[in-house]
């Protein structure tokens, strides 16, 4: 039976706020905030959003409360067709939210964060069979026993399942067990590898992926296999506002890109260019390119990647 959804997408949704500064103040000192915006984030979030810029059917599973950054995060999704069905909406709850400071020299970020007050969704709490009515799963590490159902139940049915995590925690082993694709920043790599990148590979590749991808920020991204590696340059754009948001942006494209078929460095090629195009303006959801846009990147000019 054809699948509803290109992906579907589990884990953090949340609201943005996000400002720009000259320079960073050191402690009991001031700074002026130059540009602001406010959108949806989260990783699951943002994925989703970026699936639905580039043309894709999608549909985000995760959990909210009743209050204004809820209403946001719901009314957002609603205006770029992106299915919250799967979003819950807890009664007297407090929604995850999140400030972002970036740097206007060079766009690079930082996050303050406040985790909402509902629990995090448990294997039960969730619709296994609607979740995985995709073409490809991405789950992230934020409602983990939630994620590891989803992810086993994918497979089971023959359905790719990516994964997106951050750091160290719990259930990460059994997460990367679960899973066909972990997309994972370097920095997580190394530390699972106690500091040792090539020690942290092996590892992972200890649960026999379908492959591995390592993201690097401005020095591209690798892809590992048992029959292949892979390096995509980074892509490069006019000037780089904010990269807040750019990692999920990558996930997204990436598990929209194995759900249209694409081999895996079409799949790594389409979520650089899109990832890239992203930090073009302020917050994670500021610039969510169109497929157009992205293949003009990636196809057009080339000659513009990096490294």
């Amino acid at each position: 039976m054809e699948a509803t959804y290109d992906v579907c997408a589990l884990g953090c949704v949340c609201w943005d706020l996000v400002g720009t500064v000259e320079h960073y103040p050191e402690l009991d000192e001031k700074a002026p905030i130059g540009r602001f915006v406010q959108h949806g984030g989260g990783r699951a979030g943002t994925a989703a959003a970026a699936v639905a810029a580039l043309g894709g059917e999608v549909a985000v599973f995760g959990r909210i409360g009743d209050d204004t950054f809820g209403q946001y995060i719901l009314d957002e999704f609603a205006s770029t067709a992106v299915n919250t069905d799967g979003v819950e909406t807890v009664s007297g709850a407090q929604s995850q939210f999140a400030f972002c400071v970036a740097h206007e020299a060079t766009g690079k970020r930082t996050i303050f964060y406040k985790h909402g007050s509902m629990a995090r969704l448990s294997a039960d709490d969730v619709d296994l069979a609607a979740l995985t009515d995709c073409r490809c799963l991405l789950i992230d590490s934020h409602h983990p026993h939630a994620a590891l159902a989803a992810a086993q139940q994918a497979r089971s049915q023959g359905v790719p399942v990516v994964l997106d995590a951050e750091r160290i925690e719990p259930h990460l082993d059994a997460l990367l067990a679960a899973v066909d694709y972990p997309v994972l920043p370097e920095s997580l790599v190394a530390a699972l590898g106690d500091d040792d990148e090539a020690s942290g590979i092996e590892q992972i590749m200890h649960h026999r992926p379908a492959a591995l991808v390592v993201t690097r920020g401005a020095d591209g991204a690798e892809l590992y296999s048992a029959d292949e590696h892979l390096y995509q340059p980074a892509f490069a754009v006019p000037q780089v506002v904010d990269t807040t948001g750019a990692g999920d942006v990558f996930h997204g494209a990436f598990a929209y890109a194995l759900a249209l078929g694409h081999d895996l460095q079409e799949c790594l090629k389409l979520a650089s260019a899109t990832a890239a195009l992203s930090t073009t303006a302020l917050g994670g959801r500021g610039h969510l390119p169109s497929m157009a846009e992205t293949r003009a990147l990636s196809e057009g000019m080339c000659g513009l990647c990096s490294g």
